[in-house]
């Protein structure tokens, strides 16, 4: 079996009493049936209470006020301190590393919900890597595993990550190029036609970022724009990556890029499950400064928002890398997925919105903040967000499906916010 892990993996340790914030709040903490058997068999002065507030039925602990039973006031577990770590459920074990499993395959990350595991990822400065490691163990087997698609979906994600990484090419642009690329693979497996992906992710390769690139991306937008103009019921059907653009040159593309995120947040938010109290309120909070408008001329047309999200942009450049870092996390964590589902396209997309909604967020606390804005404000930001969207299997599919069906995160849009 291999495993699969990134350069910074084992810099992780848990800093239990120090911790901001607590990894046992929030979601339900499902237990595994070996430890559940040793529960079940404990003795001692504790195996009561061990009995009393474990849902046997369920196999999850119990919660109050969405708090695990045995997590105390100074935010510890009562069960490492009263019965042992090896007493740890698998879930509490090995959180915060998350596997994702192929067939002879484990890749092994560390989830951004964590504060210390975010703070190691926003902290790396050089690009990351990843390890691998052969180990023997007892490997599954995965019935209709399609190996032709696996192998297609390592050495594209292999691609996207040198793109991402890529520090002489503005990020814009980069993003432009994954999208695109994204867009053409899924049209390669939805048309049965993955013998073709070969060839064509070596023309995406070889086309480089230069000023027929560009040109085809800001011609492709303005068709778009005019053709929806006329018919905006119509849906464009777009067919060929390699001619999509961006609007950049329009007078009102600032205005139209608030917008769209204003409506993508719009979209999102009421679709998704609330695992936290309080996780709408931060949203609120956190993006009315940099989407309300104040102005001393009332008919000024030039909107703040550019500027305001520019100005970050420079207090804060550490930024610039941060992103790079958020990007690689979410492809390296979920675009190999899509061996299982096939949606290729929506796990990239994905991976770009919630990158530029973090942006969002962090523009906004720099705002509200009177134009203050630390690591420490990123890290909240980040293992927030993550554990509102990560720790839930039906916010998970619910933002994929979002990502795939919805127009409001298309293909054209998602270029037009980069």
């Amino acid at each position: 079996m291999q495993f699969t892990f990134p350069n910074y993996y084992k810099e992780f340790s848990c800093i239990a009493g120090a911790c901001p914030d607590t990894c046992c709040a929030g979601w339900q903490i499902v237990i595994d049936d070996k430890t559940l058997k040793k529960y079940q068999h404990f003795k001692g002065p504790f195996r009561n209470r061990l009995h009393n507030d474990i849902d046997w039925k369920e196999h999850v602990f119990r919660q109050y006020d969405r708090r695990c039973a045995f997590l105390n006031e100074d935010n510890l577990c009562d069960i490492y301190t009263e019965a042992g770590p090896k007493m740890f459920c698998k879930t509490c074990r090995n959180y915060p590393r998350h596997i994702e499993e192929f067939e002879g395959l484990r890749e092994i990350s560390l989830s951004l919900s964590c504060p210390e595991a975010a703070r190691i990822l926003l902290s790396q400065k050089d690009k990351v890597n990843f390890i691998t490691r052969e180990k023997e163990t007892r490997e599954e087997v995965y019935d209709d595993f399609d190996y032709l698609l696996f192998t297609a979906l390592m050495d594209t994600r292999d691609m996207l990550i040198a793109i991402i990484q890529d520090r002489t090419i503005p990020m814009q642009k980069r993003l432009w190029k994954i999208l695109a690329i994204a867009h053409d693979f899924q049209l390669c497996v939805d048309k049965n036609e993955l013998f073709k992906w070969e060839d064509i992710r070596k023309r995406h390769k070889d086309s480089g970022y230069g000023e027929e690139f560009c040109n085809k991306i800001h011609f492709k937008m303005n068709q778009y724009n005019k053709e929806n103009t006329a018919n905006p019921s119509e849906k464009t059907n777009i067919t060929n990556a390699s001619d999509v653009a961006d609007i950049s040159g329009c007078p009102d593309y600032s205005c139209k890029m608030k917008e769209l995120f204003q409506q993508m947040w719009q979209t999102i938010v009421p679709a998704m499950e609330v695992l936290r109290p309080g996780w709408r309120d931060f949203l609120n909070e956190s993006l009315t400064p940099l989407y309300t408008e104040i102005s001393d001329d009332s008919s000024a047309k030039v909107s703040l928002y550019p500027y305001q999200k520019s100005e970050f942009d420079y207090y804060y450049p550490d930024w610039q890398i941060q992103e790079e870092q958020l990007l690689v996390y979410w492809i390296y964590t979920y675009f190999c997925g899509a061996v299982y589902d096939d949606e290729i396209f929506a796990k990239v997309k994905m991976a770009v919105v919630c990158t530029l909604f973090i942006h969002e967020l962090s523009v906004g606390i720099y705002l509200k903040n009177n134009r203050q804005f630390s690591l420490e404000e990123q890290i909240q930001i980040c293992y927030q967000f993550s554990r509102e969207l990560e720790h839930s299997d039906l916010n998970l599919n619910k933002f994929e499906e979002l990502m795939s069906e919805n127009k409001i995160f298309s293909f054209e849009n998602l270029l037009k916010i980069c």
